[in-house]
């Protein structure tokens, strides 16, 4: 069996609530649910061992996003991802807090116009596990086959990695990525809007691996 990742965009709580209960493994983008720590700290208590606690830039500053996260953990997150390129106060903040509540850390690259060149994802892999990430994730807009490529090749180098291709070319990536040794691939719940381009939704990928099987 593969495991789908349920990507949980700004929904009531409620709900929230319902699809963790049937989910076997959630994202919670707190950057768009916009949660209190009370409520995240009560959202993650109950079934944290499948759970990501993820909160992009953009709407929290800082020192918000960095509580936000710092309950997740303390509620006993499995994993809490942060972007490879975010300050050194953010990393330094959280990464020795993760590690020592024993959440595995997953250290994130988005590039949302382009996929870079060889090196430079090889670089952001490389880096990304010289700060103690326990997973690594790429995720970048594929405009030409090249782009696709270049991404699927990484599999063929390094473990414990999660390798998203963005946009309309990319949408195979996502069922591939699971053959060729993700551990997981993020889907949207159905019925509701992507958290990024080119994502199926939950009952999509559930037919299109039932057919590739």
């Amino acid at each position: 069996m593969y495991t789908l990742c349920l990507s949980i965009p700004a929904l009531p709580l409620a709900h929230v609530q319902q699809l963790v209960e049937k989910a076997e493994m959630v994202e919670i983008r707190l950057d768009l649910l916009r949660p209190t720590v009370e409520e995240v700290q009560q959202l993650f208590a109950v079934h944290g061992e499948k759970m990501i606690a993820t909160c992009r830039p953009g709407y929290h500053m800082e020192l918000e996003r960095t509580n936000l996260l710092k309950a997740a953990i303390d509620a006993g997150c499995a994993y809490v991802d942060l972007e490879i390129d975010a300050s050194v106060f953010f990393l330094d903040c959280l990464i020795p807090y993760a590690k020592a509540k024993n959440c595995k850390l997953i250290l994130s690259y988005h590039n949302y116009e382009e996929t870079p060149d060889c090196e430079s994802l090889e670089l952001n892999i490389i880096e990304a596990k010289a700060c103690g990430a326990d997973m690594v994730k790429i995720a970048t807009m594929v405009n030409t086959p090249q782009d696709m490529a270049r991404l699927l090749a990484l599999y063929g180098h390094h473990q414990n990695i999660i390798v998203v291709g963005m946009g309309e070319k990319a949408k195979i990536s996502r069922p591939a990525s699971l053959f060729l040794g993700a551990p997981f691939t993020y889907v949207s719940p159905d019925g509701v809007e992507a958290t990024a381009p080119g994502q199926f939704s939950e009952s999509e990928m559930r037919e299109l691996l039932r057919k590739m099987r």
